[in-house]
Parts: structure tokens; sequence; C-alpha cells
């Protein structure tokens, strides 16, 4: 079995070594896969990477365990890429790192999308007038809990660079988010959270991103720390944390408080 697996694979990486000769490279010491990807159309050198480690029977036995996965803005994307490999549909003892590939890249592709376009309305602000600015959108978010350590960085780190997002995050028994800024960023941040494990994740306020009744871009909430997102310890302290008396009201209202 040791031979077969050694031959399966020998033949797997030549393939793959054709497919990507300048991104692909594999240290037989640590049996680890070493991928970089670059869009052909991207002027920027930076790449993202993905390292993963192999079983020694693989493929037979075993799947490869992701080491490191990191994005162009070298955001970690070990929990996204893991995610994504759950995702494939694979029988055992099988070879698989071709699909892992294609997940990554495409994950990757996904992300520097939706970078682009953030990046896009954010620079382009000064060139319209008040009415035609980025909408926003403001959500309160209920969970069961919060108390992983990979989740509550995540929570606190929006991987979409070049974005602005303020919110405070409250961790532990229930848990708690509230995210406000551009739409575009904060729908980014609330679908990637939402693809993680969670017993129960709930939007128990989102204004939708809609403009107001007088047309405008809704308006972005303000919090005692300023911009960007701060974890506290209790709901008190997030509803102490929100400045504008109405807004502290509608958290009060929608998640709960007593």
């Amino acid at each position: 079995m040791e031979n077969e697996a050694s031959d399966r694979f020998q033949a797997e990486l030549d393939l793959l070594l054709a497919m990507y000769p300048d991104s692909l490279r594999f240290s037989s010491k640590e049996r680890e896969l070493r991928f970089s990807y670059s869009d052909e159309d991207s002027t920027s050198r930076s790449s993202a990477v993905l390292l993963l480690r192999l079983p020694d029977m693989y493929p037979l036995g075993g799947l490869p365990e992701v080491i490191s996965a990191v994005g162009y803005h070298k955001e970690d994307l070990r929990s996204a890429t893991k995610d994504a490999f759950r995702s494939i549909d694979i029988p055992d003892g099988e070879e698989v790192l071709d699909a892992l590939i294609l997940s990554f890249s495409d994950l990757i592709s996904s992300r520097k999308k939706a970078h682009e376009s953030a990046v896009n309305e954010s620079t382009g602000r000064s060139d319209h007038d008040e009415s035609t600015k980025p909408a926003n959108r403001t959500v309160v978010i209920w969970l069961h809990h919060l108390l992983n350590t990979n989740k509550r960085k995540l929570a606190l780190s929006p991987s979409v660079a070049g974005t602005t997002i303020s919110g405070i995050t409250k961790p532990g028994y229930p848990g708690a988010l509230i995210f406000s800024g551009e739409k575009c960023a904060v729908d980014s941040h609330v679908t990637e959270l939402r693809n993680q494990k969670w017993q129960a994740f709930q939007i128990r306020y989102d204004d939708g991103g809609d403009v107001s009744n007088e047309g405008s871009p809704r308006e972005v909430w303000k919090f005692k720390h300023g911009i960007g997102i701060c974890e506290v310890e209790s709901m008190s302290d997030v509803v102490q944390g929100i400045l504008d008396p109405e807004q502290r009201e509608v958290f009060i209202r929608c998640i709960g408080v007593k």
C-alpha cells in the first residue's frame, strides 16, 4: 500500500507541476506543498499563498492539512479556506490536490473582486455629490455564544481592506455584534462571519442599507471609542458605547437587554 500511495502521489504531483510550473513547490522532507496564486491581469506583485501538509499515506489515507492560507493583503484565510475545502464532495482515497488548489483560487478571486468593488466605491465618493454616495448599512447580530478566539479576532478585523466599518463586539453567553458603515463592506463582513459554524446567528436589526426618507444614505452609527471595531465585556458596555440615545434604544429592544 505504501508503494501504491507513493506512485499515485508522484503521478499527481508531476501533473500539477506541469500545470503550475511557476506556482507550485513541494518539500519532500516536510511533505509540504506550497501554491502561490496571482491573477494574470493583476498589476500587483503580491500573491496569495496556500501551504498544505500531506499525510504519509496520501492519497490512500488522510487528507491534506491546511498549514497556512494568506490572501493578497496578508490576511489570514485559514478558516475561510478550510470551510471552502469542506464544501468539496470528494470520496476518501482519491487525489484531491487539484480540487483544493482550484477551490483556493476561487476563494482568492472572489475576495479580490469584493475588495476592488469596495475600494472603487470608497475612492469614488469624492467625485460624486451627496445623492450618489454609497449606501450605508447597520446590523445588530445576536449569537448564542462567542467564545472561539479565531471568531472573536475575525469579528474585530474585516478582511476586505480599504473599507471602513465601525462597531462593537461582546463575547461570551450570549454574544452580540454591531457593525455600521458602507454597505458593501458590512455585507462582506457579515457574510464571512455567517459562513463560520454557529449554534445560533441571528440578525436582530438590519436597516437594509436603503436610503432614508430624505433620499440620503442611512446614518452610520457613532460609538464612544470612535472609528473601528472594539470588543467590550458586557451588554451594559455595549449600550454605553453607543452615543446616540435613539440608536441605543434600538439595540436594547432588538437584543433584549433588561
